[in-house]
């Protein structure tokens, strides 16, 4: 009979009596939601009738338990002779409670006059139920008498207030101040918040004994306030009255006087005010807080902490009693890291950002008060909510400041505004963070808004150490402050606080930028660079020429920046003598030069950090002459250099603790003086795929303790290697020829490596067996020899004491598995030979579990025995035979299961908890997933039958679905999977129907790929058979694929190859959420229709569709931001160059459409420049098939009309695409930048592809070979593979990339920085 959150047995609070079909669904509603919000237990209608109870019996007892009851009075409660029995029925209680009970009417659509029956209103109605029901007279004049008392009391009138959000935030107010509850008040727009809430209260566990602190830690304005406070709504219950909230500790906490104010308000709060007008001190307050909390359970929130001091003085020194809570939000995730007793409990719970759904629905409830904008507002709330960051506080404040505004030219410049800074409101609000920190640490966070993100840790840390500003380990306050993050050892910073770092060097001088201490933005760099005066204040200068006519920096230009430490250059070379310039340089990054500097006597003398990259013209002698004068230097990476065919001789450089060359393709020797690098800490070689031998020097590197080698020619390691007794982590990724006949093997040396923690070697000329030596290694965590020759795991790794990861996979010379240390976490082993493994139930701590995982055929000798007893195991794959059926069902944690042809005549019973399935080689589906509710992925691969039984599956919550390589399949039909948000079919040649069974509201992702025969798409309803009307065909008998967008609703990836029987595809329906389209492979598909119903498509592909004649409507697609047309030799028409309405910074790609008249030989580059192509001057460039005009030529070229353009597009900007003129001449430098980036990088990497070509492809044909499972079906089809579908351009100006729907290998290993 109640809609309410109180459990069975409590008290209810307040009683809401209302006219259901007057205010039911509408502000009833809205008032019960608030008030249960508010952590108020409410009674309302009929809603939750207990099973058994008689109705009147449990509503009369919901109003005599009841302290609050709210008559909502609207137009017919008077003709509803139960409203009016509630009615006097709560009078009589009020009446009788002696005041302990109050009424608190409104009048929704009635006036006061009405319900005291001086109008016809409620007097008549009263009068007809009288005579209609043939009542008595008594029962009719209690109710004349409970509506006139009713009417004394002073109640609200719903029409003297603006709307109803204000006025039931008032009753709310007014409940809760006369319940005196503890419940904090919380905004009424409550987003994605119900998971963080359960995460906390699950952390907090009120439930178990000991003590818990808990912290809730992130940035500014990201939300942690607001879950504390849902979060103490919900569990202050458990604690009575010894709980309280205290708020802005940090702010209060600023002088004594505020601190000791709240200490008085927590002993108050907890039931102790007496005695608490003596305290006058805070060492006395916190006894008094000791006294109390020594003996009392309690829940004490403490909000906005910054230091653990402030904990202290409110929670004491002396044990807290068992059972207590203490849960604190803090922008500093250090504030626990202090000493307590054991038996506390010290947990954290970051916070993290909204989602993107939950952000644009919050930004909409503030702005729109609803859960979405309407169509014409769509696009400009996803483009400020991306401006946000999904700050929660972003999007309040600048969602309340555009509510009601109607005019999108507001909205357009808010949206500008924000681009460039942050909101005033959400400044102040970051600001608190930042003058918290020293001048140093201030700095240094300046320097990573305005330059390093992205960039690695430790080569800035070594920049900042030299100009003395990391003199209070500046980095981890920073981290701590969750003003950063460290990304695979990267600097990330949230766009709201890169944002305000950046507005705080412009508010340094807002006209001037010379006079700022850093530079990023191209136009103010280049007015800047040209004037004459002396720049003593830019600290760093972030410089890219790559679309500038001017390439060349004089020295004179550059002499000018006196104080400069950091500085990127790319595109541009410098000119002139530099013998006097950059004394102070610390950091360079330089990168794409146009030419080799012509400068002279450059002194790098100061540098400690130097990264060269993509030099053409950078040979040997250039680069010794380069650094010959930086004998400070600690970081040298050279990247991309095909030059280079030998290192640098290092004498001079002794200081080096960094070294790599990566993808210097012609590299091939390493000077033996690296052996000098007596500092050296990280040595690494990548993709030098010319080097084939590592001189034996590198042994006496004693400090060395990373060493990381990945080149196709390099044999072996060499054996100095093994006595670097600093060497922590050591990764070889070598050969990969599984037909070599000389083998190289860990020599029993390997005991020298004390502090090795990390050991992967993946050369397929690595074998033998493995030294009993390698179990001396205490340190070691990580060992992977994977894809190597091994044929022998000694008893001895048993030993580690530390191992927590081994990978063993594609090992297929080994047969047995010795036993395995109890510290593993994860194990992935697969060879062809395996036969035994051993009984795995002691490795309690394992969580991944991956045994033969490609398939293969071996059979252990005996029974797979005690993986059923890894409690802790959430991720199993398995390939072996003799698993016993009962084992997987008491894995209670497994989330992840793959399953590769077990020989199972009854399939084993699956545990309720997964939620990923995939299955290899099975012969029966239906059987599989009875009770799998929870499951979100389902994979199928490779399967035998003819057709899946997969109608009536108990699917619901089923996310993923993917179909791969089942070559017999012809006919599947799906059902109850209503939540389906991705679906791919992919080589099954002999697929002819499909059939689901309800409309497709909820897909995301559609993929069909490979599927030859595919002739029949239908969805039908639950009920429907094939013959039923309400049957929609997707494909016609013509071979048109109608892709209809009512049925396709939130479709954002639409995928189509090699499915030949279709014809034609035709979109009808406006979408506004289609944003991919990608066709493959289609040489009979003759057109693509229908695009300008898709209003948001980003990224538009067609490759190899040779029958290709008709793209309808692509000069309408108004927001695409890549366009690739391949090998489409029938397209004759593409680009209207005069009306089209494509973006000028669109991608173009097109290549191999020889009939296409604007394009015959290809184009690369934006619609910018496709404007203004002139095909006849094209010039065929060998590049892959893709003619290219070349890049100086077409600059050259076409010039004048880009600037005449920008000056165009700069006047008649676009609607939706307000920019001031800086930004416009900023993002057109910036999309220009990247074009020739992407051009020239094209050509300077030609000759390197060409010339690894070969490599590749006897490597890739060697590996396939290893991998194909007897009977000659490989288990991946390399030629229907999600990622040959969906590498494309990524980015945020770019089309969306998209993982892989088959995942990679079960494990990664991230190289540290």
């Amino acid at each position: 009979m109640a809609s309410s959150d109180a459990p069975s047995g409590c008290e209810y609070q307040v009683f809401l009596s209302f006219r259901g079909p007057d205010t039911r669904t509408g502000f009833t509603d809205v008032l019960f939601h608030s008030l249960t919000s508010a952590g108020i237990r409410v009674f309302r209608d009929d809603e939750e009738l207990r099973v058994g109870e008689r109705i009147d019996g449990s509503l009369w007892r919901a109003i005599d338990n009841s302290r609050i009851y709210i008559p909502i009075f609207s137009r017919t409660y008077a003709s509803s002779q139960w409203c009016l029995r509630e009615l006097t029925q709560i009078v009589v209680n009020t009446f009788k409670s002696e005041g302990t009970k109050e009424i608190l009417p409104i009048f929704f659509d009635v006036n006061p006059d009405d319900v005291k029956l001086k109008t016809p209103l409620y007097r008549d109605a009263v009068l007809n139920l009288e005579h209609e029901k043939k009542l008595s007279p008594e029962q009719v004049n209690a109710w004349r008498e409970a509506l006139m008392e009713v009417d004394a009391i002073k109640g609200w009138e719903v029409k003297k207030y603006k709307g109803h959000g204000e006025l039931i935030n008032l009753v709310v107010e007014e409940v809760v101040k006369k319940l005196k509850t503890k419940h904090r008040s919380v905004t009424e727009h409550l987003v994605g918040i119900d998971d963080r809430v359960v995460a906390v209260s699950k952390l907090l566990d009120v439930n178990s004994g000991g003590v818990r602190l808990v912290q809730i830690y992130g940035m500014g304005g990201i939300g942690k306030t607001t879950l504390a406070k849902v979060v103490f709504n919900q569990l202050s219950s458990d604690f009575g009255k010894y709980c309280c909230f205290l708020e802005d500790v940090r702010a209060k906490s600023s002088r004594d006087v505020d601190l000791i104010e709240l200490q008085k308000k927590l002993l108050s709060e907890i039931g102790h005010p007496a005695g608490t007008r003596s305290i006058d001190e805070i060492n006395y307050g916190m006894k008094r807080i000791e006294e109390v909390l020594h003996n009392k359970k309690v829940l004490l929130v403490l909000d906005d902490v910054d230091n653990y001091e402030q904990v202290e003085k409110f929670v004491g020194k002396s044990p807290l009693y068992s059972g207590s809570r203490i849960l604190i939000t803090t922008r500093n995730k250090d504030v626990l890291q202090i000493h307590r007793p054991k038996e506390y409990q010290m947990l954290e719970y970051e916070m993290e950002l909204m989602s993107s759904d939950h952000a644009f629905q919050l930004f909409s409830k503030h702005a729109f008060d609803r859960d979405s904008p309407s169509d014409e507002y769509k696009e400009l709330s996803r483009e400020i909510v991306y401006a946000t960051g999904r700050l929660p506080l972003a999007l309040e404040v600048i969602g309340s400041l555009l509510y009601n505004k109607k005019k999108q030219e507001q909205w357009k410049k808010t949206l500008k505004e924000l681009r460039r800074a942050p909101h005033d409101g959400v400044f102040g609000k970051l600001r608190i963070s930042y003058d918290a920190l020293s001048f140093e640490q201030q700095q240094i966070f300046l320097d990573i808004a305005c330059f390093f993100i992205g960039e690695n840790r430790a080569n800035a840390i070594y920049m900042w150490e030299d100009c003395e500003l990391l003199q209070d380990d500046g980095v981890d306050v920073l981290h701590s402050m969750c003003l950063i993050k460290i990304v695979e050892n990267k600097f990330w910073m949230h766009d709201q606080l890169r944002d305000f770092g950046r507005e705080i060097v412009r508010k340094e001088n807002h006209m001037n930028p010379e006079k700022r201490s850093r530079l990023w933005i191209h136009k103010d760099i280049v007015d800047t660079i040209t004037t004459k005066k002396k720049k003593k204040n830019v600290q760093t200068l972030d410089i890219d020429l790559r679309r500038s006519r001017v390439k060349d920096i004089k020295s004179e230009e550059i002499g000018r920046f006196e104080n400069l430490r950091c500085l990127k250059l790319n595109g541009g070379t410098f000119v002139g003598n530099l013998a006097v310039c950059l004394t102070k340089l610390r950091w360079i990054f330089w990168s794409h030069p146009p030419r080799m500097s012509n400068s002279t006597n450059v002194h790098f003398k100061n540098v400690v950090v130097l990264r060269i990259s993509y030099h053409d013209f950078m040979d040997d002698s250039k680069l010794q002459s380069l650094i010959e004068t930086a004998i400070k230097l600690k970081v040298l990476s050279v990247e991309s250099c095909p030059r280079i065919t030998k290192t640098p001789k290092f004498s001079g450089y002794l200081n080096l603790e960094r070294l790599t060359f990566t993808n210097c393709s012609n590299l091939r020797r390493i000077d033996d003086s690296i052996g000098k690098l007596k500092c050296l800490i990280k040595l690494k070689i990548d993709m030098c795929n010319h080097l084939e031998d590592l001189p034996e020097e590198l042994g006496d590197l004693v400090n060395l303790e990373h060493f990381f080698v990945k080149g196709l020619e390099v044999k072996k390691l060499p054996d100095s290697i093994w006595k670097l007794k600093s060497l922590r982590k050591l990764r070889f990724f070598g050969i990969k020829n599984f037909y070599l006949t000389s083998f190289w093997e860990l020599p029993s040396a390997i005991r020298m490596l004390q502090n090795l923690e990390v050991l992967i070697i993946n050369t397929s000329n690595l074998g033998g067996q493995l030294p009993s030596e390698i179990g001396s290694l205490p340190s070691l965590k990580i060992l992977d020899l994977s894809f190597t020759s091994v044929s022998g795991v000694p008893k001895t790794v048993g030993m580690l004491p530390r191992l927590q990861r081994l990978e063993l996979r594609l090992c297929n010379e080994i047969q047995e598995l010795p036993a395995l240390p109890t510290s593993l976490t994860h194990l992935l082993a697969s060879s062809i030979s395996l036969r035994v493994v051993p009984d795995l139930s002691n490795l309690a701590n394992l969580v991944e579990l991956n045994l033969n995982e490609e398939g293969g055929r071996g059979c252990c000798t005996g029974e797979l025995r005690g993986f059923g007893r890894l409690s802790k195991l959430t991720k199993l794959s398995l390939g072996l035979c003799n698993v016993p059926a009962t084992e997987l069902a008491s894995l209670h944690l497994l989330k992840e299961l793959h399953l590769f042809g077990l020989d199972q005549e009854t399939f084993p019973q699956l545990p309720l908890s997964l939620q990923k399935l995939s299955l290899n080689n099975f012969n029966s589906a239906a059987s599989i997933f009875p009770n799998l509710r929870d499951l979100l992925s389902l994979e199928l691969y490779n399967c035998p039958m003819q057709e899946f039984q997969l109608d009536g599956l108990q699917l619901p919550h089923l996310r993923d679905f993917t179909v791969q390589c089942c070559g017999r399949l012809k006919r599947f039909r799906l059902s109850n999977m209503t939540k389906l948000t991705c679906f791919a079919v992919r080589a099954c040649p002999k697929l002819a129907e499909i059939q689901f069974s309800w409309p497709f509201e909820l897909l995301e992702h559609l993929c069909l790929s490979g599927c030859e025969s595919l002739e029949r798409l239908v969805y039908v309803g639950e009920a429907a058979d094939d013959d039923d009307e309400s049957v929609k065909e997707m494909i016609t008998c013509e071979g048109r694929l109608v892709l209809a967008s009512e049925a396709l609703r939130k479709l954002r990836v639409f995928e189509l190859a090699a499915c030949h029987k279709i014809l034609e595809i035709h979109v009808v329906g406006t979408s506004e959420s289609w944003e991919v389209f990608h066709v493959w492979n289609h040489p009979l598909l003759q057109g693509i229709r229908g695009l300008p119903n898709l209003k948001n498509l980003r990224s538009l592909s067609a490759h190899f569709c040779a029958g290709l004649e008709v793209v309808e409507g692509l000069d309408e697609l108004e927001f695409l931001n890549l366009l690739s047309v391949r090998g489409c030799q029938s397209l004759e028409r593409l680009i209207d160059k005069s009306t089209t309405r494509l973006p000028n910074d669109c991608h173009l790609d097109i290549s191999g459409c020889e009939k296409l008249r604007e394009a015959r030989r290809g184009f690369e580059g934006s619609v910018t420049y496709f404007k203004h192509h002139k095909e006849q001057q094209q010039e065929l460039k060998p590049s892959r098939g893709v003619s290219l005009q070349p890049v100086q030529e077409q600059e050259q070229e076409l010039e004048s009309h880009l600037h005449q353009e920008q000056e165009r597009e700069q006047e008649l900007e676009p609607s939706g695409r307000v920019t001031s003129q800086p930004e416009q001449e900023q993002e057109q430098e910036s999309h220009l930048h990247e074009e020739q980036e992407r051009e020239e990088e094209q050509e300077s990497h030609l000759k390197q592809e060409q010339q690894q070509e070969s490599h590749s492809k006897q490597e890739q044909e060697q590996e396939l070979k290893q991998r194909r499972r007897p009977g000659g079906v490989s288990f991946k089809c390399p030629s229907f593979t999600s990622s040959s579908l969906c590498c494309f351009h990524d980015g945020n100006r770019r089309g969306p990339s998209f993982k892989e729907v088959r995942g990679r290998s079960p494990s990664s290993h991230k190289e540290d920085g």
